[in-house]
Parts: structure tokens; sequence; C-alpha cells
């Protein structure tokens, strides 16, 4: 018999015990969708930022093309503004290809440098340079001398030997003048041999 006062209900203490563990199951889930959101827009936004941020190739390729010819520009103005140096290679003789019979040619050759630091490489090495100018100069014939086309040609030649020994080009050019018409030639910018002088140009 239940005592007067005091009320017994058999089916609320469970009701109140699944009450109370529902919110806290609830409220994990919301944490864990407002996390994964949060995660998805920060990588998002981070993507985002990286693509307007990092430049494009072309853009970079431009702005190193526009790096070196700036530095290539102010390199030149230099050379420009420092004075030529003059370094006399002495007369050669070379008796060149016979053709009709026996010929000679006697030049004498003038190196134009404009970086100073190169007078003194010609001026170690000029044994080497006379060595090859000598063979490219025996391994002509009288014909291929005669206009002033032929003379610049041989004077780009004996730069190219030049530059070859000062080790201002990686390809040693050839010197055979039948292998030198159709030989690929290696560029080289602003090497420093400015150019080539015949002060005497004899042919007998």
């Amino acid at each position: 018999m239940a005592k007067p006062g005091r009320s017994e209900k058999p089916g609320k203490p469970a009701e109140e015990d699944e009450a109370a563990e529902t919110p806290p199951k609830k409220g994990r889930k919301k944490l864990i969708i407002i996390i994964v959101v949060v995660a998805v827009l920060v990588i998002g936004g981070g993507i985002a930022a990286f693509m307007l941020i990092k430049p494009s190739h072309d853009t970079a390729t431009a702005e190193g093309k526009a790096a070196i010819e700036k530095a290539e520009k102010a390199e030149e103005e230099a050379l420009a503004k420092s004075p030529a140096k003059y370094v006399d290679l002495g007369t050669f003789t070379a008796n060149l290809v016979r053709e009709d019979g026996d010929q000679y040619l006697q030049v004498a050759i003038t190196l134009k440098l404009t970086r100073p630091e190169l007078e003194e490489k010609v001026k170690t090495t000029s044994p080497e340079i006379m060595h090859r100018v000598n063979l490219l100069l025996q391994s002509k014939r009288a014909s291929e001398l005669v206009t002033y086309e032929d003379k610049a040609k041989l004077g780009r030649q004996i730069k190219e030997q030049v530059e070859y020994v000062l080790r201002l080009r990686k390809t040693a050019p050839v010197i055979s003048s039948d292998q030198a018409e159709n030989a690929p030639t290696e560029v080289v910018k602003r090497s420093g041999v400015a150019e080539v002088l015949f002060t005497s140009f004899i042919i007998q």
C-alpha cells in the first residue's frame, strides 16, 4: 500500500534518461558538420588565394625575358662607355692552298677588345691563338680572299678561334675551308672580342 503524499510513475525515469542522452548526440553531429564546413571553406579559400597570387607561366617567362634584356642592355651601355683595348697579334705569313701556282698570304692582325680584362688573357694564350690562326690561314685559297666580303669572313673566323682559346665559346670552330661552309656555328653574344683588324693584307 502506497504511503500518502507520495506518487510513483514507473515509466518516467527511463524517459528522462533518453531525453538526457539525446541532446549530446545531436550536439556532436552538429559540431562535426561545422568543423567539416569550416575546413572546406579554409582549404577552398587557400586554393583560390594561391591561384590568384601565383603568377602564370607566361607572365613569369615574360618577366624573366625582360630581366635578361635589361641586364644585357646595361652591360652593352657599360661596355660602350669603357675604352676599347687593341692587342697586336703580329704579322702572319702562310702558304695558301695551291691553285694556279704557289702563293702565300702575309697579314698583320690586331684584336679590338671591349673588355679590358681580356687583354692579359690574350697575351698569356698568344701561342695557342697564333697556332690556330696559322692553321686557319694555311687552309685558305687565294681565290677565297679577294673581295671585301671574303676578308670580313676571314676576320669572323679568326675571331671565333680567339674566342675559343679564351674559353668564351664551348665548341671549337672548324679550321678547314671545306668543312666551314656547312658546319654549325655556336652563337656567342658580347664576348668582348669586338673585331679582328687587318692592318696589312698581302697575297703574292
